[in-house]
């Protein structure tokens, strides 16, 4: 009997694993069909086209036709969201400022999903007095000098500038004036000036090596860019994206990743890329063509170093590159990470000087008294590393154990240097001293006492570091040529 219940129940027990069995396999099947069923609807999708972008006449919001936009469209201009007042599939009105914009040509992406055939962008010329995507527009850089305002001559420094009796003021004796009452504004504005010619000099020296080296091969400029931009071309890593993504912070508006990843990558590969390719070639004609040489010299700072700056390499190296640094700034530690293999790449030829800049917070704040009671023991560049390499907030207790945690001599000194604030007028003072040079963000390097630019978001930090140090050496060597 006990054996007849057993087989009974081995035959039930076998009756459910078989419906189970068959549930599960009709159930697969159901996903499997749902599944090829979605591929197939997003395989017939229509692509997302752009055909035109215009401005209305009071220059408030950009008309934007093209088609299969579908009802809740993304749109960005140069990267940032805007916002869409009305969406249909072939038109969309987005709220654009244009009159108040600066006058140039913008990459404008629409984009309804993360598909290749969900995107699509056009370049357009928009600002001033208004511009679009049409064959009227005109780009600012095609005007005839004609159109340009007219400016005054730039006065020499023996200029006469204004006169008191017997007295006569010239412009060098207000520039004198100006950068005694007012270093650091004075500093801020010579930069600027130089980053303008700057930026004009090494447009006129590329657009001359060109028109050169297309004379020489029979060619227009634009025809010899046609050849040569696209061999050199080369695709951005996924890690530009993401660069690049949290390089916006607010300005993304939030927009996630995923939905600005189309923009985002149609301008690596719109503007960046391109750019990166011909920045290539007119490195590579510089080497081979016309001798070409800038001679603009950049504004310089001496930087005045203290006790309670540290230092990583030999100080009487000939590059010397002072950091400005809040630890609580992601774009700091990034870039902090890379000083270790800079000074592999360079030896003694560079040394780093670190200099507190705590300007986010409280907890900046507290992470740079940290590290100065850190240096007092001779540990500050292995707290440093540490602090950078950490995730998330971080308060006094977490301070503490990571000066145990990097083998501070004397713990009890330590945390009462942090439990008593000892290095806060010193940290107040350091904000003081950056704004003395014209220094108003972290991170900020001053390289041999010149301001450096802000790193490209798709350049690794390291490769950034080695072009300005080799940028550096190169300049004191022709420096010690004669001209």
């Amino acid at each position: 009997m006990s054996a007849m219940r057993r087989h009974s129940t081995q035959n039930s027990l076998n009756s459910q694993n078989k419906r189970i069995s068959a549930i599960s396999a009709l159930s697969a099947l159901i996903v499997v069909i749902f599944l090829a069923a979605e591929s197939v609807g997003l395989a017939q999708a229509p692509a997302l086209t752009v055909t035109s972008a215009v401005p209305d006449p009071s220059g408030q919001t950009l008309t934007i036709t093209g088609s299969n936009f579908g009802s809740r469209p993304l749109v960005t201009l140069d990267l940032l969201p805007v916002a869409v007042q009305f969406a249909v599939d072939t038109q969309i009105v987005a709220a654009v400022p244009v009159k108040m914009m600066p006058a140039g040509k913008y990459l404008l992406t629409v984009s309804r999903g993360t598909l290749p055939t969900d995107s699509a962008s056009i370049q357009v010329a928009l600002g001033g007095n208004g511009g679009g995507s049409g064959p009227s527009a005109q780009s600012p850089s095609a005007r005839e000098p004609s159109d340009l305002p007219e400016t005054t001559k730039t006065p020499n420094a023996t200029d006469l500038a204004a006169q008191v009796g017997d007295r006569a003021i010239t412009v060098q004796d207000i520039d004198r004036e100006w950068r005694r009452t007012d270093p650091s504004g004075y500093l801020a504005f010579m930069r600027q000036l130089y980053d303008n010619r700057r930026r004009v000099a090494d447009q006129m020296l590329a657009d001359e090596l060109i028109a050169l080296e297309a004379r020489a091969r029979g060619l227009t400029p634009d025809a010899l860019l046609a050849q040569e931009i696209p061999k050199r071309v080369v695709t951005t890593p996924e890690s530009a994206v993401l660069a690049l993504y949290q390089g916006l912070g607010d300005r993304a508006r939030g927009a996630t990743l995923e939905q600005l990843k189309p923009a985002i990558r149609a301008w690596l590969t719109t503007i960046t890329e391109p750019e990166i390719a011909k920045m290539s070639y007119l490195e590579e004609l510089m080497k081979v063509s016309t001798r070409s040489t800038v001679f603009l010299e950049a504004p310089r700072v001496k930087v005045e170093r203290s006790a309670q700056d540290p230092v990583l390499g030999p100080a009487d190296s000939p590059i010397e590159i002072v950091a400005f640094g809040d630890f609580d700034s992601a774009e700091y530690a990034q870039l902090a990470q890379a000083f270790p293999r800079v000074r592999d790449t360079f030896g003694d030829r560079v040394h780093f000087v670190f200099k507190n800049l705590p300007m986010i917070g409280p907890e900046s704040l507290a992470i740079a008294q940290a590290a100065a009671c850190a240096h007092a023991q001779g540990k500050f560049w292995a707290y440093h590393d540490a602090i950078i390499k950490r995730t998330g907030p971080i308060d006094s207790a977490q301070l503490k154990q990571l000066g145990r945690d990097v083998g501070v001599s004397n713990r009890a000194a330590f945390d009462a240097c942090l439990d008593r604030d000892e290095y806060e007028p010193a940290m107040r003072q350091a904000l003081i001293e950056a704004d003395r040079y014209a220094i108003q963000s972290s991170p900020s390097f001053l390289v041999n006492g010149r301001l450096a630019p802000a790193p490209p978001p798709f350049l690794p930090p390291a490769e950034y570091f080695k072009r300005l140090v080799e940028e550096e050496l190169l300049r004191q060597s022709k420096a010690s040529q004669p001209r």
